[in-house]
C-alpha cells in the first residue's frame, strides 16, 4: 500500500477521535460562519460517498429490491411516527429538532462503519443512496404534515436538498461510472469524508453558544431519539443475517436533520441533531469495533481452539 494511502485509511480509522476533538471545539470556540455553510459540508459529503461507490458492485443489488426498499424507505415510515411521538415529551425548539431526526436518512459514516464491521457494505450503500432519495422527497413532507406548522416553506425545502444532496450524489455516481480510475483514490475519499463528518459535527454544535440552557434538553432528546432508533435495529436485528441493517436503522444522518431543522424551524432546532450526530457516530464507532473484535475471535478460533 502506498504511503498516501496508509495515511489515508489512518485519516478515516480516526473519524471517532476527529469527531470528539470537533465536539469539544465547537463548545470552546464556536464558529457562526462554519455553521452557517453546513449545507456545503453536507453536499461535500455526499459526493466524497457517491464517489467512492463501485458502480459493478451495485449490480448485486437487484438480486434485493426487497431490502433495499425497506431501508430506504422502511425507515421513514418507521422512525417518522416515533419521532413525532417522542417530541411530545419536550417544547420548542427541541420539539422540532426531533421531528427533523424523524425524517432524516441513514448516516453516510454508516457505511465505512459496516464495513469495518465486517457486514454487507453494498447493502448500506443502496440503502444510504435509497434513503437520501426517500428523505429528500419525502422529508419535507412529512415534516409539514408532522409539525403541523404553515411556516415550513415545502417548495425551498425540496428545491434546496435537491441540490445539497441529489445534485452531488448523481454527480459523483456517474463520475465513478465514467472515469474508473477513480477507484484509486478510494482511501483518499474516505479520509476526506471523516474530515468532513468532523467539519459537520462542528458546524452543528456551533451554534450552542447562542442557545444557553437549550444544550441539555437537546443532549436529552438526542440521546432517547438514538434509544428508540437503537430497539428498532434491534427488533430488525432478529430477522437478519448481519449488523447492515442495524446500522442502517440506527444511525440516521445529523447532518442532513441539522440542515433540514434549521431551514424549516430555526438554528435551534438543529441544535438536537448536533448533540444527537455525536452520541450516535460514538455509539456506531463502539458497535463496529465490538463485532470487529469478535470476528477476529472467530477466526482464530476457526484456526484452531486456544491452547491451555
Amino acid at each position: 500500500m502506498r504511503p498516501v494511502h496508509r495515511s489515508a485509511d489512518r485519516i478515516a480509522a480516526a473519524v471517532l477521535p476527529l469527531t470528539l476533538v470537533a465536539a469539544a471545539a465547537a463548545l470552546a470556540v464556536p464558529s457562526a460562519a462554519v455553521a452557517d455553510r453546513s449545507d456545503l459540508l453536507l453536499a461535500a459529503l455526499v459526493l466524497l460517498t457517491a464517489l467512492g461507490i463501485e458502480p459493478r458492485r451495485l449490480e448485486a443489488l437487484r438480486r434485493r429490491p426487497a431490502a433495499v426498499l425497506g431501508l430506504s424507505v422502511g425507515s421513514l415510515v418507521v422512525l417518522a411516527p416515533l419521532a413525532w411521538l417522542l417530541s411530545r415529551a419536550f417544547d420548542g425548539a427541541v420539539r422540532d429538532g426531533v421531528l427533523a431526526l424523524g425524517v432524516a436518512p441513514t448516516e453516510v459514516a454508516a457505511v465505512g462503519l459496516v464495513a469495518l464491521a465486517g457486514a454487507d457494505a453494498v447493502l448500506a450503500l443502496a440503502a444510504v443512496a435509497g434513503s437520501l432519495v426517500a428523505s429528500a422527497a419525502l422529508g419535507p413532507v412529512l415534516l409539514t404534515a408532522l409539525g403541523g406548522s404553515s411556516d415550513v416553506a415545502l417548495g425551498p425545502l425540496l428545491g434546496s436538498f435537491a441540490l445539497v444532496v441529489l445534485l452531488p450524489l448523481a454527480t459523483g455516481l456517474a463520475a465513478r461510472a465514467a472515469l474508473p480510475a477513480l477507484g484509486r483514490a478510494d482511501p483518499e475519499f474516505g479520509a476526506g469524508g471523516a474530515l468532513v463528518v468532523a467539519a459537520l459535527v462542528y458546524a452543528a454544535l456551533s451554534g450552542t453558544a447562542e442557545t444557553g440552557g437549550a444544550l441539555g434538553p437537546a443532549v436529552a432528546a438526542g440521546a432517547a431519539f438514538l434509544a428508540v432508533s437503537a430497539l428498532v435495529a434491534v427488533a430488525v436485528l432478529r430477522r437478519a443475517h448481519d449488523l447492515t441493517p442495524a446500522f442502517c436503522l440506527g444511525m440516521r444522518d445529523f447532518a442532513v436533520a441539522a440542515a433540514l431543522a434549521e431551514q424549516a424551524f430555526g438554528a435551534r432546532a438543529a441544535v438536537v441533531a448536533g448533540a444527537y450526530g455525536v452520541m450516535m457516530l460514538v455509539a456506531g464507532a463502539a458497535l463496529a469495533a465490538a463485532e470487529r473484535r469478535g470476528m477476529i475471535g472467530r477466526e482464530r478460533w476457526r484456526d484452531g481452539p486456544p491452547s491451555g
